[in-house]
């Protein structure tokens, strides 16, 4: 049985001693450094999660460099985004302390991320517009449908406890939004687009949905939005509490798991800009 995604390979071993070392480097130092984390860095560290499945979508288009395009693959993709995320940290880190205003790190992270997403989303559109294949409608849908039931599903848990919400405010609501989206696109992608899906657990769940009653009315991509729903609220519900007693554990851990549903997330919507309009 395959549990790897198909095209996942190791870069040649130059590449990975390069990205390995730079990656543990920059961990040291930002442990040195003592960035100030609280739920807040889980939101500006989002637009980076969503920087790393751009980069790859470059990658499966193929328009990097030779040179270049090992660190931009699967996983390596994972480790390049890392450092750049890390060292633009650690630079903001170092800029804050000499200043003396360490309580801007975290929003200019966010800024810096989102105007680099922006970049590369106007690259991305341009590269479809180059190839005549702009197609801007599905991934303002996954990203809308996404923003909805994210919304919802946070709702329902504020309503069910409320103290789950006041805990997880800001930590929270990404984890849910960053799954939402990843089940939205992926159920889009194999619904609408005809993608065919590269990982095997969402396989499995959408081949388990094809053999239901409802594969020809509502298609097969539901489920696998509803599973990811179901367990990204229900990761926020079991360690609310864990994230206001260590916050700084905590985000770390709800913003690394954000990052596993917004990276392939943001994949699928780059490359739904090249999808057939």
């Amino acid at each position: 049985m395959q549990f790897l995604p198909t095209g996942f390979a190791l870069p040649a071993l130059p590449y990975l001693v390069v990205l390995l070392g730079g990656a543990g480097l920059l961990t040291v130092l930002l442990l040195a450094g003592k960035p100030p984390i609280d739920q807040k860095v889980a939101v500006s560290l989002a637009p980076w999660m969503a920087i790393g499945g751009g980069l790859h979508a470059f990658y499966q288009i193929g328009v990097y460099p030779p040179l270049y395009e090992p660190l931009f693959g699967t996983p390596a993709v994972y480790l390049t985004t890392y450092v750049l995320t890390a060292s633009t940290w650690l630079l903001l880190t170092g800029i804050g302390i000499v200043r003396g205003n360490e309580h801007t790190v975290t929003r200019n992270l966010g800024l810096i991320g989102t105007a680099v997403l922006v970049v590369l989303l106007v690259m991305m559109i341009a590269q479809s517009v180059r190839e005549g294949q702009l197609s801007p409608v599905w991934p303002a849908v996954s990203i809308i449908v996404a923003l909805v039931v994210a919304a919802l599903t946070v709702l329902a848990v504020s309503l069910w406890r409320t103290p789950v919400f006041v805990r997880t405010r800001y930590a929270g609501p990404v984890v849910v939004f960053a799954h939402a989206l990843d089940g939205v696109s992926t159920a889009i992608g194999a619904d609408v687009i005809g993608v065919t899906e590269r990982t095997p657990i969402p396989r499995l769940i959408m081949d388990l949905a094809g053999r239901l009653p409802t594969a020809d009315v509502i298609g097969v991509g539901w489920l696998f939005v509803l599973v990811k729903l179901v367990i990204a609220a229900a990761i926020v519900v079991s360690f609310n509490r864990y994230l206001d007693e260590s916050p700084v554990e905590g985000t770390l851990m709800f913003s690394l798991i954000a990052a596993v549903g917004l990276g392939p997330a943001a994949n699928n919507v780059f490359l739904f800009f090249l999808s057939s309009p």
